[in-house]
This record gives C-alpha cells, structure tokens and sequence, in this order.
C-alpha cells in the first residue's frame, strides 16, 4: 500500500502547469470564410493580439485585437468568448446556443483555440450551427453539444502571431 501511495504521489506532481499565453503578439497572417471553406486573408486585420489572464470563477484568457504595440487600442471578446480550458500548448474555450419557436430551433456551437509554440501563436475560431425542425425538448444548449463540430460550419478565421 505504502507503494500505491508513493506512486500515486508522485504521478500527481508530474502534472503539466497550464501554458500563459499572456502578452502581446504581432499579427502576420489573419485569414477566414463565411461559410467554411477556402479561407482568404481578412480585410482590415488587426496589427496585434493582446492575450490577458483573468479570473472569474477560475482562470480564463481573454484575446482582444489591438491597433497598437502597446495594447493600449484594443477591442476585447469579453468573458463569454474566453478560453477557460488548458489544452496541450495552449487554451480551448467552447460556448454553446439555442434557440426558436414552434419548432424551428437554432443551434449553435463555437470553439475558439489558442496555441502557442515557442513564440508563435495560431489562434483559431469556427462557428457551427444546426437550422432545423426538431422538438422543443432538443432545442437545448446540451443538444448544441451533443453535435458539436457534426453541424456545418459557418464561419472561421485563423490568426498567426508573433510574441513580441
């Protein structure tokens, strides 16, 4: 037993610390297509990233698109477009939607990436919805879940940067 322990122990502490992706990026791509498909470049990118650690129950990464080195111009996602969940090399945050009447019923399902390796960070956006006839009872943000990236794409962009 006192071997279980030990072991047990020790794998807890091998644990990987979340990356900080905090700080401010140069932009050197920003591409997307509405729907999904072939991507283009963006018109009017921003020139910058600023990626800030927050906490709001727990820790999260707001990413704002800034016209300034400084990140001092910069436009913000808010807390309902974070990223709330470490991933390898970086932070995922998904948001999930519902709605409609009389049996028409939207659903949505957005997932938003940002990784980074070494000083290079790609952060992506898809947005999938689902514009169906169902039943009330499966127009529900955990029906949205359910079929996650199963429902056609309708938006994404991908961001390429450089930490400065």
């Amino acid at each position: 037993m006192t071997r279980t322990l030990v072991l047990v122990a020790l794998l807890a502490g091998c644990g990987d610390d979340p990356i900080d992706l905090s700080g401010t990026y140069q932009v050197q791509s920003h591409v997307g297509s509405s729907p999904c498909g072939t991507d283009t470049p963006v018109t009017m990118p921003a020139a910058y990233l600023k990626l800030e650690k927050m906490n709001f129950i727990a820790d999260y990464f707001d990413v704002a698109e800034c016209k300034d080195a400084a990140g001092t111009d910069c436009q913000s996602g808010g807390l309902f477009s974070g990223l709330f969940e470490p991933v390898d090399n970086g932070w995922r945050g998904v948001a999930t939607t519902s709605s409609g009447l009389g049996g028409r019923c939207v659903l949505g399902y957005i997932e938003d990436t940002a990784i980074l390796n070494g000083s290079h960070l790609v952060v992506e956006h898809h947005r999938y919805t689902d514009d169906t006839d169902r039943p009330e009872s499966e127009c529900t943000t955990d029906k949205a879940e359910e079929l996650g990236t199963s429902m056609p794409c309708e938006e994404h962009e991908k961001i390429e940067a450089e930490k400065r």
